[in-house]
């Protein structure tokens, strides 16, 4: 390196693929600006090297030796890589060095870039779009050598991520767009729009090519999207069983278990906790993961059980305004949405208002709004209008309880909301809040799903 700017050099990495926690090791410059690495590889991994602000993709395998210089200040644009004996043709300097290539020309590029721009085209500009940006690709790995330049593992991995960046922006680009452009609604999509799906390149696609962030990220598009399909919406208490079970008739080798595995993470955390289990169970004996996926898996199922879609509702203690003490058990055979809040908070003061608006849409319902007030006047500073209502229970979490209610109901920031079921298992852990007009179709839906939820066998979770 010439002019160190910097006095260390990082490299980060995941491990196992299901982990979104990143293992780092760095190492500190000599006074020439020069450093080493030893890198613990087990199977053909993609990093990343940073300097300073800088950083750059990295694509190692186990045994590789891999010389780099580059300037300080420029590192993706004077990176050149060699091999331990001074080559620059081996494998694992000629994949790094195609690398750089692609990240300087394409990642660092907006018109390659489907935000912000192009998410607006319609159709068929779109789609020229992702063919001229595909057709660039292409090109840029022939010239470099194409399959015959790299390994294997490389050449595998660089095609992936050409073909599969295509399909998931193509895949996603019709909800993309209409989040990004609000004022027109949904485009009416023509026929054939989705007809590269029925391509087996793409599913089930090429079982060599894992470690691509590309593929991945497709691969669990594609499962949602065909699950959608089938008529099952996010808030369907069947969708996530439905979407563990596709992914087990479609995908094969290396992937089976990475995607299912994707499933369940999601699952943990939007989920039902029996179908959670369930689903974890089937995963042990069929999906032929590695004992580390499944040692993450179940502490990751750990860690949020508390809260899960069908948990029991963690303790709340509550004094009513007249000192009395009350549990989330008296209002057993109602809906109740819980607000955390702090009367001194602004952002708390904001949704006030709107708490006699969505009461008074409830009214007669079999449903409760529960004010747990994180200050000793919390109770008293409630709307009368709202405070007068049958369904509105005005409460103070008590002093010494608010620390394990904050860790328990997982409490960030206030105003935080929590929704529980009528047998007292938690509903949505992160309900939309009271100035949302959207919460008054999810409390309406809300009825009767905590045994809709039940409903859905667990011993159905296989196909």
């Amino acid at each position: 390196m010439t002019r160190p700017k910097a006095d260390s050099i990082r490299v980060s990495w995941h491990p196992q693929p299901l982990d979104p926690r990143e293992q780092t090791i760095g190492a500190r410059l000599s006074s020439k600006g020069e450093f080493r690495l030893d890198i613990p590889l087990t199977a053909p991994t993609l990093l990343e090297l940073s300097y300073g602000e800088e950083e750059v993709p990295l694509f190692l395998e186990p045994g590789n030796a891999l010389q780099l210089r580059f300037k300080s200040g420029e590192l993706l644009t004077s990176l050149k890589y060699s091999s331990a004996d001074g080559s620059t043709h081996r494998p694992a300097a000629a994949a790094n060095g195609y690398l750089a290539e692609v990240e300087n020309e394409f990642a660092s590029n907006e018109g390659y870039q489907v935000l912000p721009e192009n998410i607006e085209l319609y159709e068929k500009p779109f789609l020229s779009f992702l063919d001229y940006r595909r057709d660039k690709q292409e090109k840029l790995f022939k010239k470099a050598g194409g399959p015959a330049a790299f390994s294997p593992a490389f050449a595998a991995f660089a095609q992936a991520e050409i073909r599969y960046l295509y399909a998931n922006d193509r895949l996603t680009y019709p909800d993309l767009r209409e989040q990004v452009v609000g004022t027109e609604g949904r485009l009416k999509l023509s026929p054939e729009f989705y007809s590269f799906l029925g391509d087996p390149a793409v599913v089930p696609g090429d079982e060599a090519a894992p470690t691509s962030p590309q593929v991945q990220e497709f691969m669990l598009n594609y499962v949602h999207y065909q699950v959608r399909t089938e008529g099952k919406s996010l808030t369907s208490p069947a969708y996530y069983p439905a979407c563990y079970q596709l992914a087990d008739r479609t995908f094969k080798g290396a992937l089976r278990p990475l995607i299912l595995g994707r499933v369940l993470l999601e699952t943990f955390r939007f989920g039902h906790i029996e179908h959670a289990r369930a689903m974890l169970k089937d995963y042990a004996t069929t999906a032929g993961a590695p004992a580390p996926w499944l040692e993450l898996l179940r502490r990751d199922l750990d860690e949020h059980k508390e809260l899960a879609i069908g948990a029991p509702a963690p303790p709340l203690p509550l004094h009513t305004p007249e000192g009395d003490t009350v549990r989330l058990a008296v209002y057993t055979g109602r809906l109740v949405y819980v607000m955390f809040w702090d009367s001194r908070l602004p952002m708390s003061q904001r949704e006030l208002p709107y708490l006699k608006e969505v009461v008074k849409e409830f009214a007669g319902k079999p449903i409760v709004f529960v004010s747990a007030g994180f200050d000793d006047a919390a109770s008293k500073k409630l709307p009368a209008a709202a405070v007068a209502a049958p369904s509105v229970a005005p409460a103070v979490v008590p002093p010494k309880a608010r620390p394990a209610v904050r860790e328990s109901y997982d409490i960030e920031t206030l105003p935080s909301f929590v929704l529980i079921a009528e047998d007292g298992t938690v509903l949505d852990p992160n309900p939309k809040r009271l100035s949302s007009h959207a919460l008054l179709d999810d409390l309406r839906a809300a009825f009767g799903k905590a045994a809709a939820y039940r409903a859905v066998s667990v011993k159905n979770v296989k196909r």
